[in-house]
């Protein structure tokens, strides 16, 4: 692929993907549950708590709806630290088919290069709730997390630590939402973790991404074609690339679909190879 660098996978890499499937696993068991409580998670992360639950306005289909997306935690043992973790779609492909992907200019900063706009309009329908909130009613945009001083429950101010994971979709969305947080706010540490992800912007987004982010891990399984097609289309993808390869793995069934699963990815990181589900070849 264009534009890689290769380093040393972190251990945190398995770890934080956890997170990301406690957002599938949820989602699946309570599809029409926007804003879940933790006890209601099929496997929350050992050792954090439930800050805050994400929906998006889903535009597959014909009805626009607000739907369960991801959620944010807080680490126990540090406090000042919390993971944002955002899932992709479940129907892995279709996404594709209704992405306006003509690039528009990233908000963020003054020249900062191009993104995908389907992507911007959608990090910016994201919103976020407490958990257990019935509805949309009270829910407020991701993207004003970002600002110091939010007068709001959900002010992150006192969260100097922030790790964003996303897959596939949910990975682009990740990217956008802790490059925005991290412009927003030099003092805050962030991390992005993203697993499957489609370029999110052109070259000059690149460049401005590294920047402003100096801790990201964009991990990419070699046969999955989601992290090539929008490099097809001109855009660039943000460093460092890990690669990883099922086609190696007599373990996984060889299909576009298994490729491109976030449980591939996690077996290939180490998870064991129960996880693998369907995509087992035995």
């Amino acid at each position: 692929m264009k534009n890689q660098k290769f380093g040393v996978m972190p251990p945190s890499a398995l770890d934080y993907g956890y997170f990301v499937k406690a957002a599938y696993d949820v989602y699946n068991a309570l599809p029409d549950v926007l804003s879940p409580t933790q006890d209601q998670y099929p496997e929350f992360p050992s050792g954090y708590r439930l800050l805050f639950n994400i929906q998006m306005s889903n535009f597959f289909g014909p009805v626009l709806k607000p739907v369960y997306f991801g959620f944010a935690a807080i680490n126990l043992s540090n406090p000042s630290s919390i993971v944002i973790a955002i899932r992709g779609t479940i129907g892995w492909m279709e996404w594709w088919d209704n992405l306006h992907a003509y690039p528009v200019p990233c908000p963020f900063a003054p020249n900062s290069g191009n993104v995908v706009a389907g992507f911007l309009d959608l990090y910016n329908s994201l919103q976020i709730l407490i958990p257990g909130a019935s509805s949309s009613e009270k829910a407020i945009a991701l993207s004003e997390t970002v600002v110091p001083g939010l007068k709001s429950v959900f002010n992150l101010d006192n969260y100097t630590q922030v790790t964003v994971a996303g897959h596939s979709l949910g990975a682009s969305l990740a990217t956008l939402y802790g490059l925005h947080m991290a412009a927003a706010n030099n003092k805050r540490s962030v991390a992005i973790y993203t697993y499957a992800s489609p370029c999110t912007g052109n070259a000059d987004f690149v460049k401005y991404y590294n920047t402003v982010i100096s801790e990201s891990y964009r991990i990419y399984n070699e046969p999955d074609v989601v992290p090539k097609i929008l490099l097809w289309l001109g855009y660039s993808a943000v460093p460092v690339g890990f690669e990883l390869n099922s086609l190696l793995d007599p373990n996984v069934k060889q299909s576009i679909g298994c490729y491109h699963y976030l449980t591939t990815y996690l077996y290939l990181l180490g998870a064991p190879a129960n996880i693998l589900g369907t995509c087992a070849t035995t």
